[in-house]
């Protein structure tokens, strides 16, 4: 679901950086939009499924993730030449920065700290602590 969820978006956004272009992407401004909402529920899917995601789901989609951030990159870098896309910038600026550090955490927690016995211990000691005692 993930890996299709991306596919889509690396498609759109593709589109959207081609448009761009255009003369005529005045009109089609609402298509940027529903890619950023796209982008969100992308982030939002992967912050829910998080604790679930395996190094094998990884292999299926990191890379499909990294070039949706590449084209989202392209296309931001391409929209801040553009005074009538700017309220979207800051927006996209967000939405890379928050991809970019989620395919950080899952390569780092969930796809190479299983491997890492010392970081599988600090792991462990850190959830079997009680924060409760402390109140």
């Amino acid at each position: 679901m993930i890996s299709q969820h991306i596919g889509r978006i690396g498609r759109r956004s593709f589109d959207r950086r081609i448009r761009l272009a255009s003369p005529m992407y005045m009109e089609r401004r609402g298509e940027l939009a529903r890619l950023l909402n796209d982008v969100d529920r992308l982030s939002n899917l992967l912050h829910d499924e998080f604790p679930t995601i395996t190094a094998e789901d990884y292999r299926m989609f990191g890379p499909e993730l990294k070039i949706a951030i590449s084209t989202l990159k392209a296309l931001r870098r391409e929209s801040l030449h553009r005074r009538e896309l700017s309220p979207y910038n800051e927006r996209m600026r967000q939405q890379i920065a928050d991809l970019e550090e989620l395919d950080h955490d899952i390569r780092t927690f969930r796809v190479h700290a299983p491997n890492n016995e010392n970081l599988k211990q600090v792991m462990d000691t850190i959830g079997s602590l009680d924060f409760s005692q402390i109140l």
